[in-house]
């Protein structure tokens, strides 16, 4: 196989990434919005959907306090093969009179599904299809369908736009992260929890987390090692991370086996605005579980000015 770099340059990373935006400005966004039966007192909830790239329906939910107007919202993105079951999963943002937005990851095993064809490699978990080429993997699309919430958030009257906040965990923390760093317009803060997407090369070697599939196929297929290693630089969050805006939040624990925290901090350090980092000690993958979604809540309700 003809020898390539381990990297692409910077310059290139920051290139495809334009394209991509300008490849999802092409679709009309379409989005809907349908108000389902109460939740609970005092929290509108609407089923909503629109259009992102190769023209998939992107499904999700969002909540709103009842008669506010210029909400802040937290767009919350949903960690690896988790799906939407029930909006109450996500009234806790509600109970700060925050507005909160998800969605189903596409072909993840909820209500979005992931039809467009791969071009390059097919399998069963979305972080084995389309691995050989940058424009082909699946990362591609479920951050394409992640920024394009932002734009939902913009069309939305009840919200404040200068208020958008991004949080996740694990897949979802890194997400966030990642949406911070490609955004036009700045992020008012970000809580990643266990956060994935950070050093993906050796994520990929130490077989870790949904990156496991990639070496099971470099196992067979040696050869694609290079293309493989170089193809994901485009989509690592340490390539990215010197742009994100505003204050980020992030936690991890230290033992964790799926997300390691080493693997984070090469892309924490890297990031330049003003940061937070909690430490789990002796924990696991589920860092600080609810004591972690807590922390936020109150860590928002203070950048709000409201405790």
């Amino acid at each position: 196989m003809k020898s390539i770099r381990n990297e692409p340059s910077q310059e290139e990373i920051d290139r495809f990434w334009r394209q991509v935006k300008q490849e999802i400005k092409q679709i009309p966004l379409a989005f809907e919005r349908k108000q389902q039966p109460a939740l609970l007192t005092g929290i509108d909830v609407y089923q909503v959907n629109f259009q992102s790239l190769y023209n998939e329906t992107i499904y999700g939910y969002l909540l709103v306090p009842k008669n506010k107007s210029q909400l802040p919202i937290v767009i919350d993105y949903l960690g690896y093969m988790n799906h939407l079951q029930e909006p109450f999963q996500f009234a806790h943002w509600a109970l700060i009179d925050c507005a909160c937005l998800v969605i189903d990851n596409r072909g993840q095993g909820g209500r979005t599904k992931d039809t467009h064809p791969y071009e390059t490699t097919q399998h069963e978990a979305p972080f084995g299809r389309g691995i050989l080429k940058k424009e082909d993997f699946y990362m591609k699309r479920m951050i394409a369908d992640s920024l394009r919430l932002l734009e939902v958030a913009a069309e939305l009257p009840e919200i404040d736009s200068e208020r958008v906040i991004l949080r996740g965990g694990s897949q979802g923390g890194g997400i966030a992260l990642i949406v911070n760093a490609l955004a036009e317009t700045s992020i008012f803060a970000t809580f990643a929890d266990v956060p994935s997407h950070s050093n993906i090369s050796h994520r990929i070697e130490s077989r870790t987390g949904s990156y496991h599939v990639m070496q099971e196929y470099i196992d067979t297929f040696p050869d694609s090692k290079e293309t493989i290693y170089y193809q994901m630089a485009y989509y690592d969050l340490k390539n990215l991370a010197a742009k994100i805006t505003g204050p980020v939040f992030a936690s991890v624990g230290s033992q964790d086996p799926i997300c390691p925290m080493t693997d984070f901090f090469v892309s924490y350090h890297r990031i330049s605005t003003p940061k937070q980092l909690t430490v789990y000690l002796n924990k696991g993958h589920g860092g600080g579980e609810a004591k972690q979604i807590r922390k936020e809540m109150q860590q928002i309700q203070k950048l709000l000015k409201r405790i």
